[in-house]
């Protein structure tokens, strides 16, 4: 009887190491993967290991970027910006990496062409290399575009931003849409923007 104990305990034991996630964030995602970003009527689909999250559990995880504190003062700025705007929003990130994560908030529904889309990345950009220098930070604009799909409009600006060994690629997106309009701020240390999921998921009705 011992012995039939000993070897359950052992299988239940092993069974829960076999759960365990090595990551830092282990234990911050237990829910079901939920990869597709569904916001205002839009549809946008991630990545397999994007999930949803709550705003406390992405600042727990942020807690792990401790040896990297620029990259977590990026991410906790930026949910700062939204809180203070009081608007709707979702966060999404990595389960593998809390470092990459994306931001879907309400924006202010605006329509645009070729040229407001131009001053309007101009504008944009001009801000964030503000920002950049302010916190002395390296800040480098990657490229800005505007383009749109059969039921969408978007303006995208694309650009990085260092201190030292630490490196943040960003995109920032802004969709013109009747339900109002949506942002989407890709935070990626691997120079990933989601632009062709941006183009070809987004469903939106204008």
């Amino acid at each position: 009887m011992k012995k039939m104990l000993l070897l359950l305990s052992v299988i239940v034991l092993t069974g829960c190491d076999l759960f365990k996630d090595s990551s830092a964030t282990a234990g911050l995602f237990r829910k079901p993967a939920e990869n597709i970003i569904k916001f205002r009527e839009n549809t946008i689909k991630l990545p397999k290991g994007y999930v949803k999250i709550e705003t406390d559990q992405f600042r727990l995880a942020l807690d792990t970027l401790q040896n990297k504190p620029i990259l977590r003062n990026f991410a906790l700025s930026e949910l700062k910006n939204l809180e203070e705007k009081k608007t709707d929003f979702q966060i999404f990130a990595q389960t593998s990496n809390i470092e990459n994560y994306v931001f879907v908030y309400a924006c202010d529904f605006f329509t645009f062409d070729e040229q407001r889309a131009a001053q309007h990345v101009d504008i944009l950009n001009k801000k964030r290399k503000a920002e950049s220098k302010k916190e002395k930070i390296r800040y480098q604009r990657i490229h800005g575009r505007y383009f749109y799909t059969s039921n969408s409009k978007i303006i995208k600006l694309k650009y990085v931003r260092a201190y030292k060994k630490e490196k943040q690629f960003q995109t920032e997106y802004i969709v013109a849409s009747k339900t109002g309009g949506i942002g989407l701020l890709v935070s990626n240390i691997e120079n990933i923007d989601f632009e062709d999921s941006v183009k070809n998921s987004l469903v939106v009705n204008y």
